[in-house]
């Protein structure tokens, strides 16, 4: 799957982020707790956290990548735990 080979590369260049596999899909986690995870449903969907919880980006093909980056790291950063953020984050 490409589009999960896409959100694993933003994913795993953040501090600590590990990958855990899901039925189809994958979960992104820092510090044991879920900021990103992909379906295996099509269009594929990336789940990510966001001030008012979790928000949904449908991965068609007209995706914009840099956004898709952008809520990744967001969502890191709404995740991760105080020390990575105070130690420079991403």
């Amino acid at each position: 799957m490409i589009v999960l080979e896409q959100v694993r590369a933003i994913a795993l260049l953040l501090p600590e982020a590990e990958e855990h596999a899901t039925e189809g899909g994958a979960g992104f986690y820092v510090d044991g707790k879920p900021f990103a995870t992909v379906s295996g449903e099509m269009p594929p969907v990336v789940r990510v956290r966001d001030a008012s919880g979790e928000t949904p980006i449908t991965l068609d093909a007209d995706v914009d990548w840099t956004l898709v980056e952008d809520r990744i790291a967001r969502s890191w950063e709404l995740t991760a735990p105080r020390r990575l953020l105070e130690a420079g984050g991403r």
